[in-house]
């Protein structure tokens, strides 16, 4: 079920003082999309409240439902995840109100991606379910694609990757048929990532590449930003610490300049891993500590969970095995709440390990 938005908080409304203007609305979107684009969250935010504020009643324009729906995502990309429920609730509402369908299955659809992010697994999958029926009543296929997407990443947490793999080339056949290099590059970003995970480096290699190029040729820096997190990953998997390095170094520089701290954790997080598989246990606990802060200023458990894990690994190096305990421990009940099957298994053999020496 959709929970409705805050009583009384009336759907959308114009800017104070700025008088609606029906001639800027699409100046002002377009203006915000190149800035979300260029990841200039702050500006993008701005202007989509003066093309909010430039619809003369936009309590009864479903254009009012897509702009709300696009101010949630910024929001999300800043990590910011309560203001961007608040949005995707207040775009869902208005489009249901509306009796917009194409808007409640794109509303409904982000509001599965911030309860798959906490860890709400059950709910995110009839989110998604509820968003892809409605998606397939409109032929929406770009928006199928989407959802298919996220599917294959509910399924991944899930440990079921036979399922993401069906899910994500899905979604790869929509939106190349679609001719959306946009949404193809984070469908190849996410395909790369599981191929990693199942070490086949050279088809994650070949996939972040392509998702690396279309990111540059559509100026998507946050799929960049991704793509460079997601490739140090790979290279720590290879134990090419050097490339490990510099990928990590550009993911954090960009999570940086877009003001997006999940990122900017998830780089943290790795150049901690690096750091203390190269014996700098000083400057890996420094490092996994700055993750685990900003993970939790982000309410991503997931990421929560896996620095716990990191930080687990590097008490066993200092020789502070109770701590290790207690950080393999706290992973486990994470791992354990958000369904993240193969992650709660690999840490749950860690534990096992460090009790048994």
């Amino acid at each position: 079920m959709i929970p409705s938005p805050n009583p009384g908080r009336r759907s959308a409304r114009p800017v104070a003082g700025v008088c609606p203007d029906p001639t800027g609305f699409d100046e002002w979107r377009l203006r915000a999309r190149e800035s979300e684009r260029r990841g200039d969250t702050g500006a993008a935010l701005h202007q989509y409240d003066r093309a909010l504020a430039a619809l003369p009643e936009p309590e009864s324009d479903t254009r009012a439902a897509d702009i709300l729906r696009s101010m949630g995502s910024v929001y999300r990309e800043r990590g910011e995840l309560d203001r961007a429920e608040r949005r995707y609730k207040e775009s869902y509402a208005l489009a249901e109100r509306l009796g917009y369908l194409d808007g409640t299955a794109n509303a409904g659809n982000w509001l599965g991606v911030i309860a798959m992010g906490r860890g709400h697994l059950a709910e995110a999958e009839a989110l998604f379910t509820r968003a892809c029926r409605t998606a397939g009543r409109v032929r929406n296929e770009r928006l199928a694609g989407a959802i298919e997407q996220n599917l294959g990443i509910l399924a991944n947490i899930r440990g079921d990757l036979d399922a993401a793999v069906i899910h994500y080339r899905t979604a790869l056949r929509q939106f190349r048929s679609a001719g959306d290099e946009w949404m193809l590059g984070l469908v190849l970003n996410n395909l790369g990532l599981l191929h990693s995970d199942l070490t086949q480096f050279a088809e994650a290699a070949a996939a972040f590449d392509e998702a690396h190029d279309l990111a540059m040729r559509t100026g998507n820096t946050m799929l960049e930003n991704s793509v460079e997190v997601n490739r140090a990953e790979m290279c720590i998997g290879r134990q090419d610490w050097e490339a490990a390095s510099a990928a990590c170094a550009r993911a954090r520089t960009l999570a940086q300049l877009r003001n997006d701290r999940q990122r900017e954790a998830e780089a943290l997080k790795f150049q901690g891993v690096i750091a203390r598989e190269q014996n700098k246990l000083e400057d890996a606990a420094w490092l996994l500590g700055e993750a685990e802060s900003l993970a939790a200023s982000c309410d991503d458990r997931l990421l929560m969970a896996e620095v716990a894990r990191e930080s687990g690994e590097l008490y066993v190096r200092f020789g502070r095995p109770e701590d290790a305990r207690i950080s393999f421990s706290r992973a486990l009940d994470l791992f354990q709440a958000l369904g993240a099957r193969l992650d709660h298994a690999d840490t749950e053999a860690r534990l096992a390990r460090l009790l048994t020496d």
